[in-house]
């Protein structure tokens, strides 16, 4: 008998009372009976379910395992007028022209990296040792709220080092300070707000700036 689940088909034999007739020993049933493990093992070959499942002919699903994290960064660290290896295994660069704010921003991008966030004690510790003398931008301001500090991929500033009195926003003098640096003019260094560029204030908002990836 011949059955059809799943467009994959399955030969059995049944005994008749030809194949119980006396000089037929070996054939008919028993044969029938060997048939039978082939054909389930011709089934499953096919990626069939049987013995009560459904027959599927699909191919079998894919049992690869989920992909991980993204693969780190593996570029050297270099570029700039001085590159060194953070705390957290990320890359500090520093250029230490002056440039306005955004800029800088476009210089890091052209870099594939952003201006540093320093979002942790130990990086900013690294950053501030690393920029020396340099006033240096760094990636945030409150541009977008007055008071209100972000870094430059849009999450909160929840770990600072302003130093004392800062930020101020210029302390009353007319002007926006809106940026953020490390002042590294500065004996105690620490971070501080200034004009992002000069057009709001003239001879300020020009700073050296460390990009990070």
């Amino acid at each position: 008998m011949m059955k059809t689940s799943g467009g994959v088909r399955l030969m059995f034999s049944e005994r008749s009372t030809e194949d119980s007739a006396p000089g037929r020993a070996g054939t008919g049933h028993n044969a029938g009976m060997r048939a039978l493990p082939l054909a389930l093992v011709a089934a499953a070959a096919c990626g069939a379910k049987v013995d009560g499942g459904t027959v599927d002919g699909a191919p079998p699903a894919d049992v690869s395992p989920p992909p991980g994290d993204a693969p780190a960064d593996t570029r050297a660290c270099a570029g700039g007028d001085a590159a060194m290896t953070a705390p957290d295994g990320s890359c500090f660069v520093l250029f230490t022209t002056p440039t306005p704010y955004d800029q800088a921003q476009a210089g890091c991008a052209a870099l594939q990296a952003h201006l540093a966030k320093l979002d942790t004690s130990a990086l900013d510790q690294a950053a501030e040792v690393f920029v020396g003398t340099n006033d240096t931008f760094i990636g945030a301001s409150d541009r977008a709220s007055e008071g209100t500090f972000l870094w430059d991929d849009g999450s909160p500033v929840a770990f600072s080092n302003f130093a004392l009195s800062e930020p101020n926003n210029s302390g009353g003098g007319g002007y926006e300070e809106d940026c953020l640096l490390i002042a590294g003019a500065r004996v105690t260094k620490q971070w501080d707000d200034r004009p992002c560029d000069p057009a709001a204030l003239p001879n300020a908002g020009l700073y050296a700036y460390l990009c990070q990836f």
